[in-house]
C-alpha cells in the first residue's frame, strides 16, 4: 500500500482500483483460504503486485533483491527429512518454487562486479544454502527451472560479446556431472536421472483430463469452467495422494477461463517481452539479471507445475520480479533511463 501511495499521478489511475480489491480480500489474502488450488484470485495478486511494482524506483531494487535472501539462514535452522515442507499449508513444491526466485537472486549477486569480498562470500554461501533447500523439498522442477534460467540469460549474456562455446561447454560438463553425481547418490528408479514413473504418468493422466474441459460443451471452449468449481475439476491419484490441479499453469488456465484465458495471458507476455526489448540496454546489470532470470523461470517451471498457485506470496513475489523492466522508465517523462556507472 505504501508503494502505492509513493507512485507517480500518471500510473495511480491503475494502481488505486486494485488496492481497493486487495484490501476487500484481505481476510482470504491473510488467512490462506483459497476455494480452489486453482483461484481466480491467484491471477489477481499477480497482476496487482506486477502493477504496484511498476512504481518502484530503478535505485531500490538492490535492496530490494537482497533482503529476501537473508531468510535462508533461518531456513537452515528449520530444515528437515526429503521431502521437506517450509511450509505446511501449502506443501513442499511452493516452498521450492519461492526457494528458486530466491536461488536466481543469490546467483545474480554471485556475477556481480563487486570489490568487497564478503559480498562475494556472502553470494556464494546463499547460492550454496538455497541449491540444498530445494534439494530438500525434492522438486524437481524448481531446481531444474531455476539452473535453466540462470544459464540461459548467462549464455545469453555472453553471445551478445560474440563469446559463447566456451561457457556453453562449461556449463555442459557443469550438468553432466551434477547428473553424475545425483545418480551416484539418488539413483532413480528407472535409471533415467529425473524420471519418477509413478509421478510423471499421473501429471501426464490428469494433464489429459485437464487439456479436455473446455470441450466438454457448455460455452467452456470460450471460458472454461471457471475458477470455484471443484466439482468440475479433474482428479488423479499420483504416488497416493489425489491431484486436483494440472500441474502446469498454462493447461490450468486454459482449462479453468478458456480462449479468453490464453488472449489474457498472451496480452500479459507481450507486455512483458516488448518491455524487455526497450528497457534491456538501461537496466542496471543485477535487476536486468534477475529479471530476464526470474521470466524464463517462471515460464519454464509453468510448465512442470502450478507451485505459483496455492500460496498468495509466491504470485506477491513473481509479480515484483516480473515488473523490473518497468523500472527504467523515467516517471517524469516516460522515457528510459541509463543506469548509473559510479
Amino acid at each position: 500500500m505504501a508503494q502505492l501511495v509513493r507512485s507517480p499521478s500518471e500510473k495511480r489511475w491503475a494502481l488505486w482500483p486494485l488496492a481497493v480489491v486487495m484490501l476487500v480480500m484481505a481476510r482470504t489474502w491473510w488467512l490462506n483460504e483459497m476455494p480452489h488450488p486453482a483461484s481466480g484470485q491467484d491471477l489477481l495478486l499477480l497482476i496487482a503486485s506486477f502493477l504496484a511494482a511498476t512504481g518502484i524506483s530503478r535505485k531500490r531494487w538492490p535492496l530490494l533483491i537482497a533482503l529476501p535472501i537473508s531468510v535462508l539462514p533461518i531456513l537452515l535452522t528449520q530444515l528437515g527429512s526429503k521431502p521437506w515442507t517450509p511450509n505446511p499449508l501449502v506443501g513442499p513444491n511452493q516452498g521450492a518454487y519461492l526457494l528458486g526466485l530466491i536461488l536466481l537472486m543469490a546467483l545474480a549477486w554471485c556475477w556481480q562486479e563487486t570489490k568487497h569480498l564478503w559480498i562475494k562470500f556472502l553470494s556464494v554461501f546463499s547460492s550454496v544454502l538455497a541449491v540444498l533447500l530445494i534439494w530438500q523439498t525434492a522438486s524437481r522442477a524448481a531446481l531444474a527451472s531455476a539452473l535453466i534460467a540462470v544459464s540461459f540469460v548467462y549464455l545469453r549474456e555472453r553471445a551478445s560479446k560474440g563469446n559463447i562455446w566456451q561457457p556453453l561447454l562449461l556449463l555442459l560438463a557443469i550438468t553432466t556431472l551434477g547428473i553424475g553425481i545425483k545418480q551416484l547418490l539418488r539413483p532413480s528408479s528407472t535409471g533415467i536421472p529425473g524420471l519418477h514413473l509413478s509421478s510423471d504418468l499421473g501429471r501426464i493422466l490428469i494433464g489429459q483430463c485437464y487439456l479436455k474441459l473446455p470441450f466438454s460443451g457448455s460455452n467452456r471452449l470460450l471460458y472454461g469452467v471457471g475458477f470455484e468449481r471443484p466439482e468440475e475439476f479433474c482428479h488423479q491419484i499420483i504416488n497416493g495422494g489425489i491431484a486436483d490441479h494440472a500441474h502446469n499453469i498454462y493447461l490450468q488456465l486454459w482449462a479453468n477461463s478458456g480462449l479468453l484465458g490464453l488472449v489474457g495471458l498472451s496480452i500479459f507476455a507481450v507486455l512483458l517481452f516488448s518491455y524487455w526489448r526497450k528497457s534491456e540496454n538501461y537496466l542496471d546489470p543485477l535487476p536486468r539479471r534477475i529479471g530476464q532470470a526470474a521470466l524464463i523461470y517462471t515460464l519454464i517451471q509453468g510448465c512442470l507445475d502450478a507451485s505459483l498457485l496455492h500460496w498468495p506470496v509466491t504470485q506477491v513475489f513473481t509479480g515484483i520480479l516480473l515488473a523490473i523492466p518497468f523500472c527504467a522508465v523515467d516517471n517524469s517523462n516516460n522515457s528510459f533511463n541509463k543506469p548509473d556507472r559510479g
